[in-house]
């Protein structure tokens, strides 16, 4: 009988293939985490497009009205502007009123908003905790969509003589926003830890506070402190500062509502490509994205021409 010889691989080769296999895996996975991050940013940019869309038939069927920003149920004179009249919650958010739109089961049967439609969860975002009823990592433009009790809050809370909204609480009209194509009005916002790692509504901080005061950051009053190539600060003391170098710094998720870090209220948050891009909803509808460091004034403020 003939003896079969057999063949295998030597150790030599066994480690030369385990080498090449290595080299390869360490080639090949950068490129596929930057094409997951890449494919989280065009996810998160279709979610916009679905805000813009639900805004659209918003405003279509609200004689070109833009939503309110947040309306509270407590105050008496709001119940009767509330889209959901049913609705037992302290306040009602522009995100519940975008909700209902594609979704309508937004409201169960205690009255209380028992799910968000999951266009309002950002991919590159921290999961909510269990029991959680509603989600959104998206932030609003105040300036665009108001919030209904301010007016009589402000002249009190800062020492104004005159209502910063006018006396009839109207809504603002989309066809008053003098570059649509340009002012955002729904981005990516910081998520807080005591707010289950909901975003706040309104970016209301963007400039220091200055939507409440009358130097010039109310509405459309025109402000020479405002800049058009100024990058804008994110947050508190927004007025002052380097806005670049603070939207780099202050680009986290937040540990509380109140005071994080070091008091700071951030807005913006590039969470996209490593944390380095976010994506913005313009008022026409489109969808941008920016690099951190390079949202400006004129993103934001609507008093330009």
């Amino acid at each position: 009988m003939r003896k079969q010889k057999t063949h295998a691989f030597t150790l030599v080769e066994l480690l030369v293939v385990i080498g090449i296999i290595s080299v390869l895996i360490g080639i090949l996975l950068p490129s596929l985490n930057r094409a997951r991050q890449a494919a989280n940013l065009v996810d998160c940019q279709a979610r916009l497009r679905q805000m813009g869309q639900a805004l659209q038939i918003y405003t279509v069927n609200s004689k070109g009205m833009l939503p309110w920003g947040a309306i509270q149920h407590t105050s008496p004179w709001t119940d009767n502007v509330l889209p959901n009249p049913s609705m037992q919650e302290e306040y009602w958010f522009w995100e519940f009123t975008l909700s209902e739109i594609m979704d309508k089961n937004l409201i169960g049967s205690d009255g209380r908003v028992q799910k968000l439609s999951g266009v309002f969860r950002d991919v590159d975002s921290i999961e909510a905790p269990p029991g959680t009823r509603w989600v959104c990592h998206y932030t609003a433009n105040p300036r665009l969509m108001y919030q209904a009790n301010e007016e009589d809050d402000a002249p009190l809370l800062f020492g104004q003589s005159t209502p910063i909204y006018p006396p009839d609480r109207t809504q603002r009209k989309i066809g008053s926003v003098r570059r649509p194509s340009d002012v955002f009005i729904i981005w990516d916002a910081p998520q807080v830890q005591d707010q289950s790692y909901n975003a706040y509504e309104l970016a209301s901080a963007m400039d220091g506070w200055g939507l409440y005061s009358t130097n010039g950051y109310c509405l459309n009053v025109p402000n020479p402190a405002v800049k058009v190539g100024r990058p804008i600060p994110p947050g508190k003391n927004g007025n002052n500062g380097n806005g670049k170098a603070l939207q780099k710094t202050h680009n986290v998720d937040l540990r509380t509502a109140f005071a994080d870090p070091d008091g700071w209220r951030s807005h913006l948050r590039f969470r996209h490509m490593k944390n380095t891009r976010l994506a913005a909803l313009c008022v026409d509808g489109h969808v941008e994205t920016r690099e951190v460091g390079t949202v400006m004034d004129r993103d934001i403020f609507t008093n330009y021409k």
